[in-house]
């Protein structure tokens, strides 16, 4: 779980209100507790010294009990609770009179008034504490109520969130089958239906792309495979054999764009293994093709490329193809110039300096005044995009008048 992330705050502002809630009934409780027993001892004062003036002007009470029900006091009609409060009791004070001896007793937080005449004896409990409590207990479950109700809303409207956000990183990881409509008519409840919304198109949108590129491209097909048959029909040797590799050449682009196509829309699954990097560079050169003569005068390999490196051999060769026909096109003598430490390939051409950061020329389709040239078209953002499937970089530097691309298969990943 994220550790900033809304819910947990959401939660820990409701812990903390919890916790301030129950402290300030606590302390509630615990100050009116206290005012409440002093007013009870005041009015088991004035009960009993009402009493003593009626008894000293000769007037008696019609119903003793009905007399201190006056004063919010009941009889305790329980033997055990009567035995326990005068055994435990803390006896808070005491009045001596000619009738009888009054003594308030407090036990477990209650007040207690013991009338002892010397022949009968009573013992009286004060109910205002009683009344009080559960009033304020009505009011703490009432407020704890409704903070749990406020706290599991908001908590169930924005957990939706966790699904939305889940959803929104597969459907950038290229899973474009997602729905995330929701029946909520809050704000999340919009923002997942604009994004449901936003998700339908950009996928019909990517499906009529596909749809449309691998139409053009299969019909494509078509003719370039009939012009090849009719270039083996040819009796002129010259003629036949560039026809044949004109229409090899196109029928290589198809099959390179068809990749980029998937590249593009996140849909190409690697196949990493192991190969030598002669391999791989033996095959981007078979890509680029060039006669023997131009190879030769092209393509200068300078160090030992017998080093094993874990790739896409297809992906990769189709990188390095990109960056070779780039370094030839770009470079002042028409040659590329390919050399390597340990498993780090260095594709370098001579050039003047870029006009612009690294970082722009691997944007597609650079060209015009922005490009040294005619332009890198598509050719370094094919190879950004490889690379970085692979989870590697490419390196760049100029240094004495050469451009390097360096690959560094030493931090790709494993088989």
């Amino acid at each position: 779980m994220i550790k900033n992330s809304i819910l947990n705050k959401i939660s820990a502002i409701f812990a903390l209100s919890l916790f301030l809630l129950v402290m300030f009934f606590a302390l509630l409780l615990e100050h009116q507790g206290e005012r409440n027993l002093e007013n009870m001892k005041q009015r088991q004062l004035q009960s009993v010294n009402y009493l003593l003036v009626m008894y000293r002007n000769n007037v008696q009470p019609g119903d003793i009990e009905e007399y201190f029900n006056n004063f919010g006091l009941k009889k305790v009609s329980s033997k055990h609770l009567r035995d326990s409060v005068l055994e435990r009791g803390v006896v808070i004070f005491q009045k001596l009179s000619p009738i009888s001896r009054f003594s308030s007793i407090v036990y477990n937080d209650r007040y207690y008034l013991f009338i002892d005449n010397f022949e009968s004896s009573v013992l009286l409990e004060s109910q205002e504490n009683k009344n009080f409590n559960e009033s304020l207990w009505v009011v703490f479950v009432i407020s704890l109520s409704l903070l749990v109700y406020m706290y599991v809303s908001i908590y169930k409207s924005i957990s939706p969130l966790k699904s939305l956000s889940s959803k929104i990183r597969k459907f950038a990881g290229g899973d474009l089958d997602i729905e995330c409509k929701s029946n909520s008519s809050d704000e999340i409840g919009e923002v997942a239906n604009e994004f449901d919304k936003a998700a339908k198109k950009i996928r019909d949108l990517i499906h009529s792309r596909q749809l449309f590129l691998r139409t053009l491209m299969h019909e494509l097909k078509t003719p370039i495979g009939k012009g090849r048959i009719v270039s083996e029909m040819l009796e002129d040797a010259t003629a036949k054999k560039r026809l044949i590799n004109v229409f090899a050449r196109l029928d290589l682009l198809i099959a390179e764009f068809s990749k980029v196509e998937q590249l593009s829309a996140r849909h190409y699954d690697l196949h990493v293994k192991e190969y030598t990097l002669l391999h791989v560079l033996e095959h981007a050169i078979d890509l680029l093709m060039l006669d023997e003569k131009k190879q030769d005068e092209q393509i200068k390999m300078v160090g030992d490329f017998d080093v094993t490196i874990s790739v896409d051999f297809d992906l990769m060769a189709l990188a390095i193809k990109n960056l070779m026909d780039n370094a030839i096109k770009h470079s002042v003598k028409k040659e590329v110039i390919l050399k390597n430490e340990g498993e780090k390939l260095i594709v370098a051409n001579q050039g003047e300096p870029l006009q612009m950061a690294i970082e722009e020329y691997f944007e597609p389709f650079v060209s015009g005044s922005k490009a040294c040239g005619s332009g890198l078209g598509l050719g370094l953002y094919i190879v950004s995009n490889i690379m970085a499937l692979h989870g590697l970089a490419v390196g760049y530097a100029y240094v004495d008048g050469y451009h390097e691309f360096s690959l560094d298969f030493s931090k790709g990943k494993s088989v």
